[in-house]
C-alpha cells in the first residue's frame, strides 16, 4: 500500500527585532489533542526523542517543527492521527501545564541525568552558556537592525500600493479558487515557515510546494503580496475554509508572507530576493501593483536596503554559527552524564502512551 500521509515542516519559532518570538501555544490548544512537553538541558536527548517518535509513528499526517537555531533539531512534533503533541517546553520557548494531566503533561528527561558528573563540568557549562547567551544576543541586534530595514522597504510598499487594482486581483483569485463554500470551521492559524538561521534565511519551501496546486507571485516590496493573501484568507474562512498563514519573521510577524487552505491542498506563495525561493513555473509580477513613479524615485533607497539587509543576515547567519558551536559544547557535558539505557526505556513508554490515542 502507498503511504500517502503528508509531512509538514515548519519553524516553531525564530529571533526578531523584540527577541524570541513563536505562536506555538495556539496549537497546543487545539480541541481533542494532549500534548507531552519535554523538559530538561540541552544533550538530553529532546529532538532525538521526537525524531524516533516521528519515525515509529507512521500513520498519518504530520508537521514537523524545526529550531531556527540548528535547523537540523526538532523543537515539536504534531501528529494528526494520534491528536498528539510532544514539544520542547524549555527556554527559549517554554510551555507549562495549564490543564495537567487533562490536557498536557510534563516529560522531565532531567530524571536521567548523573548530578555528579553534571557538577564535575559545572564551570565549562556555564562558560558556554554565557557564550552562548552572548552570540545570542548579537544575532539578536543583527537581526532587530534587518528587521527595520524590511519595514522600511514595506512601508515604501504600502505608500505606493494601488488599492483598486489590489481589489481587482483579489476578486479574480478569489473567484478562482474558491469556487465552492466548506463545511469545516474557517479557522485561521500562524506559522512559521521562514527564519533567520545558522545558513542563512530559510524557508521550507517544500510545505508549499507539497500542495496540488501552488499559485506564485512575485513581490520585492511584500505589501502587495500580504494585502493580497490577506484578503484571500479571509474570504476562505468566511465560507468555511481553514486557512494557515505563514508570516515574515523579519516584519514582526505581522506581515504575512505565503498562505495555505488545507482542504483544497492550495498555496499562494510569494517569492523576492530576500526568502530566495526559487520559482517553478510563472509567476503573477504584482509590481504592476504599485505606482512605478514613486517606485523609481525610492529606487536609491530601496537598493540600498537590499544591500544593507544581505549584509545584515549574513552576519546574523555567522553569529548564529558561532552561537551553535557554544552551544554544542553545553550538549557535551550533558550527554557525558546522560543514562541513555532509561532514557530508551522513558521513550518506549511515551510512544506507547501516543500509540494508545489513536482510535
Amino acid at each position: 500500500m502507498t503511504n500517502t500521509k503528508k509531512t509538514q515542516h515548519y519553524f516553531l519559532g525564530a529571533v526578531t527585532a523584540d527577541g524570541f518570538s513563536t505562536d506555538f501555544k495556539r496549537t497546543i490548544a487545539r480541541d481533542g489533542f494532549f500534548t507531552f512537553i519535554l523538559k530538561g538541558g540541552a544533550g538530553t536527548g529532546k529532538s532525538s526523542l521526537m525524531k524516533r517518535i516521528e519515525r515509529e509513528l507512521q500513520e498519518g499526517d504530520r508537521a514537523l517543527y524545526h529550531c531556527s537555531s540548528d535547523p537540523g533539531s526538532l523543537d515539536a512534533v504534531v501528529l494528526e492521527d494520534y491528536k498528539a503533541i510532544v514539544v520542547d517546553g524549555t527556554a527559549p520557548h517554554t510551555f507549562d501545564p495549564e490543564m495537567p494531566a487533562v490536557r498536557e503533561q510534563i516529560v522531565n528527561l532531567g530524571e536521567y541525568w548523573d548530578d555528579e558528573k553534571i557538577m564535575s563540568c559545572k564551570d565549562d557549562i556555564e562558560k558556554a552558556m554565557k557564550l552562548n547567551k552572548s552570540y545570542m544576543s548579537r544575532a539578536k541586534r543583527y537581526v532587530r537592525a534587518c528587521s527595520d530595514i524590511c519595514f522600511d522597504t514595506y512601508s515604501l510598499g504600502l505608500e505606493a500600493l494601488d488599492n483598486a487594482r489590489l481589489g481587482a486581483l483579489a476578486d479574480k483569485v478569489i473567484k478562482r479558487i474558491l469556487t465552492a463554500d466548506s463545511t469545516g470551521s474557517g479557522n485561521i492559524s500562524v506559522r512559521q515557515l521562514s527564519a533567520v538561521t545558522m545558513n542563512g534565511f530559510m524557508t521550507f519551501s517544500q510545505t508549499l510546494f507539497d500542495c496540488k496546486n501552488t499559485y506564485i507571485f512575485s513581490d520585492e516590496y511584500y505589501a502587495a503580496s500580504s494585502a493580497l493573501f490577506d484578503t484571500v484568507a479571509a474570504a476562505a474562512a468566511a465560507k468555511g475554509y481553514d486557512v494557515t498563514l505563514c508570516v515574515y519573521q523579519l516584519l514582526g510577524n505581522d506581515v504575512t508572507e505565503h498562505i495555505i487552505i488545507p482542504e483544497l491542498d492550495t498555496a499562494l506563495i510569494s517569492v523576492n530576493k530576500l526568502n530566495g525561493i526559487e520559482r517553478t513555473g510563472r509567476a503573477v509580477n504584482l509590481a504592476k501593483l504599485y505606482d512605478k513613479q514613486l517606485v523609481e524615485l525610492k529606487a536609491p533607497r530601496l537598493k540600498l536596503n537590499r544591500s544593507a539587509c544581505r549584509t545584515l543576515l549574513d552576519e546574523a547567519a555567522r553569529t548564529l554559527v558561532l552561537a551553535k558551536s557554544a552551544h554544542d559544547d553545553i550538549e557535551k557535558n550533558y550527554i557525558s552524564a546522560m543514562d541513555f539505557e532509561r532514557l530508551d526505556k522513558a521513550g518506549d513508554r511515551l510512544i506507547e502512551k501516543i500509540r494508545k490515542r489513536k482510535g
